[in-house]
């Protein structure tokens, strides 16, 4: 069974960037990517994934702020911030 993969970045060129950087893990990953906070929580609450990677500078909510709702409510999926901020 393969591993379930949740993207999330307010930049749809950094989606499509990992969508094709990933695309030869598609045989072993499920991906789906999404641009908000919101429809990532959106997409949690209809599907299982086993991980989440989040940007951390989004509008409305950040990264840190979206993986600790995440957290509280899915404490089993596997949480990661990818960033170019060095800050």
């Amino acid at each position: 069974m393969n591993k379930r993969l949740l993207f999330v970045d307010d930049d749809p060129m950094v989606l499509d960037g990992l969508r094709r950087a990933l695309h030869g893990m598609r045989q072993t990953w499920e991906m789906n990517f999404v641009e908000s906070a919101s429809a990532a929580l959106q997409a949690l609450e209809k599907d299982h994934y086993d991980a989440v990677v989040s940007d951390m500078r989004m509008p409305l909510m950040d990264g840190a702020q979206l993986l600790e709702r995440i957290k509280e409510r899915y404490p089993d999926v596997v949480r990661m911030i990818l960033s170019g901020q060095s800050s």
